[in-house]
C-alpha cells in the first residue's frame, strides 16, 4: 500500500512542481514543533518519501513550542546555522522578516501558487511586501459541544451566540449533567492570547487597529475578558482551565467532563477515536458563536483565531536550494490531499469533491478558517504577547478587574513598542 502511494505521489508531485533534481550529497536540517497539529510520525513520513524522491537527506529536531523561537534564533545569528529550514508560527513573520533571519521567498513562486491561497492565510507571512514563509498548516480554532448533554438540559441544538451559549451552560450545570460545562486553555500560555484573540472577534473587534496599535482595553476587548472572568465567577468555566493548555482542554472534553470548548483543529480526530475518547457521536463539531449583537456583521456569524504556521528557510543557510526543494514539496496541494487530518492550505484541495467525501467537516472548516483574526503582526510580538496573557492571567485569577488588568497591559505594551 505504501509503495502504491509512493508511486501515485511521485506522479503527481512530478505533474505538479517538476521532476527534482537530486544534488550529490545534499542533506538539510529541519526543526519542527511538536504540536497540536501535523504529528512528528506524519512529518516523519513527508521527509521519508522527500528523500526517496530527491535523494536529498532531512534530519529532523522536534522540539515543544515553547522552545522553537529562542533555537531559531541561536541558528539565525549563528556563523555555521544548525537549522536550514524551521516552521515559522505566523506571529513571528514581522520579528525574523524585520531582523533578516528568513529568506524572501516571492521569486520562487509563481501568480497561480498564490491565487489558489486564500489571502487569510498567505497574508500572515507577508511582511513589508514581501513573502517570507510557505504556507504549511493552517490551524484555527472551531467549536466543540456535547450534543447528548445540549438535550438532556432540553435544548435542540447547539447555541449560535454566546449569550445562547450562557443559558445552555447554566441549564446543563443546574440539572448536574456537568459541574463545569465549558472546559479551555487559559493557563499563561500562548494559547490563552489565542483564546482572548477569538473572544475578542467574537465581541466584533480586534486586539489591534489597522495600524497595529493595541485598542484592546475598551470595547469588544474588554467585553471579551469580562466574559472570561464572568464564566469562572459563575461556575460555569472549569478552574483547570487557568492550567490547562490546549490537550489538556481536550482530554476534559473528550473524556465527558464538559459540554463546551473552543480548541485547535486536532481535537476533531481524538474527539471520534474511540480508543481513547468517551463522547463518540455525542461530540461535535461546529462554528464558534459570536455575541448577539454581532449577528451579521461577519459572512458567517462566526470568529476564530488563526495560528497558521509556514514553512521558511534561514537566511544563513548553506543550502537554500535543496532547502527549497524540501519546502516546494511538504507543502504541495498533492502532499496536503495526502494529509487531510489537518485543513489544507490549497483552495483547490479544500473545494475538490475528494476532499469534502474524505473530511465530511470541511465545509465547516472552510466557514471558519474564512472567519479568522490574527493576532497583531508587530515585531516584538513575543513580548507584547507575555504581557498580555500576565494581566489577561492575573484578571483571569480575581487578582486585578478586567478593566484595570487590559489598561495596565496597554501602557506596557505601548512602552515596549515605542508608542
Amino acid at each position: 500500500m505504501k509503495k502504491l502511494f509512493l508511486v501515485l505521489l511521485m506522479v503527481g508531485v512530478l505533474l505538479v512542481t517538476g521532476a527534482f533534481t537530486a544534488l550529490a550529497a545534499e542533506e538539510i536540517n529541519v526543526i519542527y514543533m511538536a504540536q497540536a497539529a501535523y504529528q512528528p510520525n506524519e512529518i516523519r513520513d513527508m521527509a521519508d518519501l522527500f528523500e526517496e524522491l530527491s535523494g536529498i537527506k532531512v534530519n529532523l529536531e522536534f522540539v515543544k513550542y515553547d522552545e522553537q523561537h529562542e533555537k531559531v534564533v541561536a541558528s539565525a545569528v549563528a556563523p555555521i546555522p544548525t537549522y536550514d529550514v524551521f516552521s515559522l508560527d505566523l506571529i513571528w513573520t514581522a520579528e525574523f522578516a524585520s531582523k533578516g533571519f528568513c529568506v524572501a521567498i516571492d521569486d520562487y513562486m509563481s501568480p497561480a501558487v498564490k491565487e489558489d491561497i486564500a489571502p487569510a492565510i498567505m497574508d500572515a507571512f507577508v511582511f513589508d511586501g514581501k513573502t517570507w514563509a510557505m504556507p504549511f498548516l493552517a490551524n484555527f480554532q472551531l467549536f466543540f459541544y456535547n450534543i447528548d448533554m445540549i438535550k438532556k438540559a432540553g435544548f435542540d441544538a447547539a447555541p449560535k451566540t454566546l449569550e445562547e451559549m450562557v443559558e445552555q451552560m447554566e441549564a446543563i450545570k443546574a440539572k448536574g449533567i456537568c459541574k463545569y460545562p465549558w472546559t479551555d486553555s487559559w493557563n499563561q500560555k500562548e494559547g490563552l492570547t489565542c483564546e482572548y484573540v477569538w473572544l475578542t472577534g467574537a465581541f466584533g473587534g480586534d486586539t489591534f487597529d489597522k495600524d497595529a496599535k493595541p485598542i484592546f482595553n475598551t470595547g469588544p476587548g474588554l467585553k471579551a475578558l469580562e466574559f472570561m472572568v464572568m464564566l469562572l465567577d459563575k461556575g460555569l468555566a472549569s478552574p483547570k482551565s487557568l492550567t490547562n493548555d490546549e490537550p489538556a482542554a481536550r482530554d476534559d472534553f473528550i473524556a465527558g467532563n464538559a459540554a463546551f470548548t473552543s480548541n485547535w483543529t486536532f481535537q476533531y480526530g481524538s474527539m471520534n477515536d474511540p480508543s481513547i475518547s468517551k463522547v463518540v457521536g455525542a461530540g461535535k463539531m461546529g462554528l464558534l458563536p459570536v455575541a448577539k449583537d454581532v449577528l451579521g456583521k461577519y459572512t458567517y456569524d462566526t470568529a476564530s483565531v488563526s495560528g497558521f504556521q509556514g514553512a521558511a528557510i534561514l537566511a544563513n543557510s548553506k543550502n537554500k536550494e535543496a532547502a527549497w526543494k524540501y519546502v516546494r514539496f511538504i507543502t504541495s496541494p498533492i502532499v496536503q490531499r495526502a494529509y487531510l487530518t489537518e485543513m489544507p492550505v490549497w483552495t483547490s484541495v479544500q473545494t475538490s469533491a475528494y476532499a469534502k467525501t474524505m473530511d465530511p467537516v470541511m465545509d465547516i472548516k472552510a466557514e471558519e478558517i474564512a472567519s479568522v483574526h490574527h493576532r497583531p503582526k508587530v515585531p516584538p510580538y513575543p513580548e507584547v504577547s507575555s504581557i498580555l496573557q500576565r494581566y489577561i492571567h492575573l484578571a483571569l485569577e480575581g487578582k486585578m478587574e478586567p478593566k484595570a488588568a487590559l489598561d495596565k497591559a496597554k501602557t506596557e505594551i505601548d512602552a515596549v513598542m515605542g508608542l
